[in-house]
């Protein structure tokens, strides 16, 4: 069956499109099938016409008047033969309105069908205990016919058409579907992380966190959303210079606070190159800098809150707001317990600032994979 466009003309009667049986330059005939609910014999669910069209070499085909069969006189008829590929084409396009119609009835408004495969059509066809039982047996495959539905969906202009059907799969089956997800997400995060865990660049980190937002709630105890990436949090002069770009400003989903989240990246140095006493070393330049950093634009968000929230939608407060330095690795630190020990002395004290480094980020990203599959 060719594409097929059906348009309800009634509660039990829809037009169908013309089925194109001989095609000229300037004749051309078809059959023009319409879909009816047929009260005394259900199965009989088609009617149509036969038309011959002309029309000149560069015109348009028209609906015109036809001669009525009421004119015939006595002895006269018209005959109308079909080659028997026509006919063929005829039943093979006509066999489907019928099922059309014995699945769906008379659809309502506007309806477009398209053909599928037959190796598609079967498979849909299948009982679902035969599907699972052929994909569970054949893994690839699942995963293959996952993937392509998968990024089919994704581009669909209006995906909440899917929503019915998903709820109608129940909770079970939407469960393990959320965690699949879910699984997919923080495992491709997971994948970044190891593959890039030397990448030196800020503007990629700050681009694969901003693609992986997920990956930031795991550093709060409450939920997470981010307001906003590189936000303006204040700090420009009379004269409109200077200014603070925070990293991420984040918020808790519920009270609306804020807190403020800067990242450097895995290759920054956590502590100076030399102890600074015997049994201690001091921080970086780069980790000191970045607390500072972060503290600084915590104390212009503050200062110039309400100019600065005035215009956004949406729940926000600074209500003594939480920073992060997210930074460095602790391969820098592991080995040496007088690194060890001065990192978290310094992270321990830094009040209302929270230092983690990337790969305890990722590691409890890790476990959270961990903990998904093992209740999966």
């Amino acid at each position: 069956m060719d594409r097929k466009l059906i348009v309800s003309t009634s509660s039990s009667s829809a037009d169908c499109t013309d089925i194109i049986l001989r095609e000229r330059t300037t004749t051309r005939l078809v059959f023009r099938p319409e879909l009816v609910d047929n009260p005394h014999e259900h199965a009989a669910a088609v009617r149509g016409t036969f038309i011959y069209q002309r029309k000149s070499a560069k015109g348009t085909w028209q609906n015109t008047e036809t001669i009525p069969l009421s004119t015939l006189k006595k002895d006269e008829g018209y005959k109308l033969e079909l080659a028997s590929g026509e006919l063929l084409h005829l039943v093979r396009e006509l066999v489907p309105l019928y099922k059309l119609h014995a699945k769906h009835g008379i659809p309502f408004g506007m309806t477009e069908f398209v053909p599928v495969d037959s190796a598609v059509a079967n498979l849909v066809a299948l009982p679902a205990d035969q599907i699972r039982t052929y994909l569970s047996a054949n893994e690839a495959v699942g995963e293959q016919l996952l993937s392509t539905l998968l990024d089919w969906v994704a581009g669909l202009p209006e995906p909440a058409s899917l929503v019915p059907r998903l709820l109608s799969l129940g909770p079970a089956a939407l469960r393990n579907l959320n965690v699949a997800v879910g699984l997919g997400r923080l495992k491709q995060a997971l994948a970044t992380w190891r593959q890039h865990a030397t990448e030196p660049g800020e503007e990629f980190w700050q681009q694969t966190l901003t693609e992986h937002a997920f990956v930031l709630e795991q550093v709060f105890a409450w939920p997470t959303i981010v307001v906003k990436g590189k936000a303006y949090v204040g700090g420009k002069t009379l004269l409109n210079t200077g200014g603070n770009l925070v990293d991420f400003l984040v918020k808790n989903a519920l009270t609306g606070n804020t807190a403020l989240i800067e990242i450097k990246t895995p290759a920054t140095k956590l502590l100076g190159a030399r102890p600074y006493r015997d049994g201690i070393y001091t921080t970086s330049d780069d980790l000191s800098g970045a607390v500072m950093q972060v503290l600084n634009y915590r104390f212009n968000l503050q200062g110039e809150f309400k100019s600065l929230t005035a215009a956004l939608p949406g729940r926000l407060e600074a209500f003594e707001p939480r920073c992060v330095v997210i930074v460095g690795t602790t391969k820098e630190i592991q080995g040496d317990d007088t690194k060890r020990r001065s990192f978290e002395l310094f992270r321990g004290h830094s009040q209302g600032v929270m230092v983690i480094t990337f790969d305890e980020l990722f590691e409890k990203t890790r476990r959270l994979i961990s903990l998904l599959e093992t209740t999966a």
